[in-house]
């Protein structure tokens, strides 16, 4: 597969990483970088399994340096919308079968959404801004109160969150066969996966889940609350949000909270002229101007009221030790913007209950259109140790109308749940797939191409 990206940024930097890595590639991939900046190409030269170029993603000859004629995927992630939008009509006028481009203005988003494409010629295949997926993700985690991760799949239906099992967990000292037997027989959730002393791993019934044990589960979304209070999270209310920095991201989620009705939004931003600016733009949001790293001026606003402080800047320093004033005031939960990916696993000592990247997001829905699946969720620990695909269920394939422990899929390998007529159900080994179900699969990356093309597409005819 040949893929062109532009832009060399955090974001499109990420992405290649992924893309080149052997354990998400379903296939060969040639990947070329366009980036301006010469100083970003020598650093990332050699660094990177990709060919980098030199000049912009919107000159035709710079896209024909990179091999854009032989594309079968343009990744257009600049910080330039103008430049995304160009190359993205080039690559298409040129025969790139799919393309991927970020849009941050409102406007440009607002008229994408018309048809035809309001620029003429195809529409992209996916239009996405890092900042507005970062402010939807952490308000999805702050209304899945402990929850430190999470991802919606199946249209909205069914959820994966991670979580640790804590001693007032009920489930904490019982063997999954055990927790499985107290929830016959209709199962709200399933756990899907382990992280124990660093390792994870797909749980199997005799294993016994223990405090301080990270697992992931997936959830029929009607069931989420009930299921985090049967871990010892009880649902909060009215929440009073603090919201550590003023840039996009943040505008976003006060925003999205605002709407969600909270309780109270307070935002504190240290620039008085884009302090003004969201005062004008955000109502029912609360403006503080001041400076995030401050420990008197997070006392003075009075951290330890919040229920939860999320620190959103651009400075990982910052939003670190400004979580860990809140939480050391009384701040309940913190949730904190990482752009440097090593620190996420390393931040336990740090009191900060949950770690975000604006680029995880985005590079997740490429994958899906590498991995040809209906969605994905990496969940990404240092080691990015498994997916969760939806797989459509092939009127011709292995998998249809087999109950579930007949596929006898590998021991690391489960399907959590399934959708079908629009309602989702959780899996068990009794389950019996049919033609046009939507599975969820969940299987170290290496292994989700095998298992679809395995068990999952159609057979071809003998005819």
């Amino acid at each position: 597969m040949n893929i062109v990206v532009i832009g060399a940024g955090e974001v499109g930097a990420y992405i290649t990483r992924l893309l080149t890595d052997p354990k998400h590639q379903t296939q060969n991939m040639n990947v070329s970088v366009i980036d301006p900046d010469d100083g970003r190409i020598k650093e990332l030269d050699g660094v990177l399994d990709a060919t980098m170029v030199k000049g912009s993603g919107s000159h035709p000859e710079v896209l024909e340096m990179a091999g854009i004629d032989e594309a079968d995927l343009l990744v257009a992630v600049s910080s330039n919308d103008e430049v995304n939008l160009l190359a993205n009509l080039y690559a298409r006028n040129r025969g790139v079968e799919k393309s991927i481009i970020r849009i941050e203005a409102n406007e440009i988003k607002a008229s994408a959404k018309s048809e035809p494409w309001f620029l003429g010629g195809e529409r992209p295949d996916l239009i996405f801004d890092p900042d507005e997926d970062t402010a939807r993700e952490i308000s999805e985690l702050l209304d899945s109160w402990g929850a430190d991760e999470i991802a919606t799949l199946g249209d909205g239906q069914v959820v994966v969150i991670g979580v640790t099992v804590t001693a007032e967990a009920d489930f904490c000292g019982k063997t999954l066969s055990q927790i499985g037997a107290e929830y016959e027989p209709d199962w709200s959730f399933l756990v899907a996966a382990l992280r124990r002393e660093g390792e994870a791993k797909i749980p199997r019934s005799e294993e016994t889940l223990q405090m301080g044990d990270h697992i992931w589960l997936v959830i029929k979304r009607s069931e989420k609350s009930k299921v985090l209070e049967t871990l010892g999270f009880k649902r909060k209310k009215n929440k009073r949000i603090l919201l550590l920095g003023g840039g996009r991201t943040g505008e976003f989620l006060a925003r999205r909270l605002v709407n969600m009705k909270f309780r109270e939004v307070t935002l504190v931003e240290s620039d008085p002229i884009r302090a003004e600016e969201l005062a004008e733009k955000l109502d029912g949001v609360d403006i503080r101007k001041g400076d995030i790293t401050d420990a008197q001026f997070i006392s003075e606003i009075d951290a330890g009221k919040y229920d939860a402080a999320v620190a959103l800047t651009g400075k990982d320093e910052a939003n670190v030790l400004s979580c860990m004033y809140a939480k050391s005031l009384g701040t309940d939960r913190t949730i904190a913007i990482l752009h440097k990916l090593k620190l996420m696993d390393v931040l336990d000592f740090a009191d900060v209950d949950s770690t975000l990247s604006p680029v995880t997001a985005s590079a997740n829905r490429v994958l899906r259109y590498v991995h040809d699946v209906k969605d994905v969720a990496t969940f990404l620990g240092v080691d990015q140790d498994f997916e969760v695909v939806e797989l459509k269920v092939g009127a011709k394939s292995r998998a249809v109308e087999k109950k579930v422990r007949q596929l006898k899929l590998p021991r690391d390998v489960l399907i959590g749940a399934f959708i079908r007529n629009d309602e989702p159900s959780i899996v068990r080994g009794s389950t019996q797939l049919h033609a046009d179900d939507t599975v969820l699969l969940i299987a170290p990356p290496e292994q989700v191409d095998v298992i679809r093309k395995d068990y999952f597409i159609s057979e071809p005819s003998k005819d």
